[in-house]
C-alpha cells in the first residue's frame, strides 16, 4: 500500500486505522499474514469514502467478527474494514432494527430482554448481523431470510438502497447481496412476542446443543462446507474416514467433521490444503464436490 493511500486513511479515520496488523488478531481461525490497513468505520460517510477508495484501485473488504473467512498467509494488501462500530439494535413494534456490526450473541440478548421470539435459531452463530445477511446464515431448516423484512445497503454503483426482502434473491447459504452490495448497512427483522422465559429457555437449549456437538474450545471458522442437497457435509466427511485427519496444525475435528480446527500453530495454507484434501476425498468416494461456506481473502494457490 502506497503512502498516499495511507495518508488518506489517516485523514479519514484518525486513530481508527491500524497498519500492518496481523490477520490472527481479526479472524476466528487465528491464522493469516499481515493486513496492510485495518479501519473501523462508524458512519455512512466513511463507507462512502471507502467506496471511492476502491473505485480508485484499492481493494476493500468488510468483516465483522472475522468468522467464516480465511485470510492468506501472504496477507492482504488492501483495506480491511471492521464493522464493530456500526452495531446498534432497536425495537419498533414487532420489528428489530439492527446494524451490520451487531454480534449475533448481542442480538440474542436483546431478544431475551425484550421477550422477542422467532430468532432463536441464530443462537451460537459466531458472527455479526451483516455477515448473517450476506451469507443467509441459519440452520438446515431455517435461515435469516425467513425473518428479513427490509435491508439497507450501498450497491456496487455507490448508491444507498432500501430493498424489501422479495427484491433480493435468497438460497441456502447465499443471498444476492453478495453480488449487489458493496456494503450492507442495516435491516429490519420480523419478531414475535413471547415470554422472556420461553425465549431464554430455547436459546439456552440451542447453545447447549452447539457446545456438545461443536469444537468451540478451538479456533475455527464454524462450518467449513455447505450441506449438499440431501446430505450433511459433516457426515460425508466422517464416513470418508477424515475425522482427526490433519495437515500441519489444521485438523478435522473429532467432535464435528464439518469443522476444521486450529490445534495451536496452523497456517492458513494448512487450512486451505486440508479443505482441498477433504474435497478430493469426498468427491472420489461419493462423486459430490463439497462447496466451502467460508470466504477467502488474499492469495491462495
Amino acid at each position: 500500500m502506497n503512502d498516499s493511500v495511507k495518508k488518506m486513511l489517516v485523514d479519514a479515520f484518525g486513530k481508527r486505522v491500524v497498519f500492518d496488523a496481523s490477520a490472527k488478531d481479526f479472524t476466528t481461525f487465528k491464522t493469516g499474514g499481515l493486513l496492510s490497513a485495518v479501519v473501523f468505520p462508524s458512519k455512512k460517510e466513511e463507507i462512502e469514502f471507502l467506496f471511492e477508495l476502491e473505485k480508485k484501485g484499492t481493494d476493500v473488504k468488510f468483516i465483522g467478527c472475522g468468522s467464516n473467512l480465511l485470510i492468506s498467509d501472504c496477507g492482504f494488501d488492501g483495506v480491511i474494514a471492521v464493522t464493530e462500530k456500526i452495531s446498534g439494535i432497536s425495537l419498533s413494534e414487532n420489528f428489530i432494527s439492527g446494524y451490520c456490526g451487531a454480534k449475533i450473541s448481542f442480538l440474542m440478548g436483546f431478544c431475551i430482554k425484550h421477550s422477542l421470539g422467532g430468532l432463536e435459531f441464530l443462537s451460537g452463530i459466531p458472527g455479526t448481523l451483516g455477515g448473517a445477511l450476506v451469507n443467509n446464515a441459519g440452520i438446515k431448516e431455517t435461515s435469516i431470510s425467513d425473518i428479513v423484512y427490509i435491508i439497507q445497503y450501498m450497491d456496487k454503483s455507490g448508491h444507498w438502497t432500501v430493498a424489501n426482502k422479495p427484491e433480493i434473491s435468497w438460497d441456502y447459504r447465499y443471498s444476492q447481496l453478495k453480488g449487489k452490495a458493496f456494503f450492507v448497512l442495516s435491516c429490519f427483522l420480523r419478531a414475535e412476542k413471547k415470554s422472556k422465559e420461553e425465549v431464554k429457555k430455547k436459546i439456552s437449549a440451542i447453545l447447549k446443543q452447539r457446545k456438545e456437538k461443536q469444537p468451540l474450545e478451538y479456533p475455527s471458522a464454524g462450518s467449513v462446507f455447505k450441506n449438499p442437497p440431501g446430505f450433511f457435509a459433516g457426515k460425508l466427511i466422517e464416513e470418508a474416514g477424515l475425522k482427526g485427519f490433519r495437515i500441519g496444525g489444521a485438523m478435522v475435528s473429532e467432535k464435528h467433521a464439518n469443522f476444521i480446527i486450529n490445534t495451536g500453530n496452523a497456517s492458513s495454507s494448512d487450512v486451505w490444503n486440508l479443505i482441498r484434501y477433504i474435497q478430493k476425498k469426498v468427491n472420489s468416494r461419493y462423486n459430490i464436490l463439497l462447496k466451502p461456506e467460508i470466504e477467502l481473502i488474499g492469495r491462495f494457490t
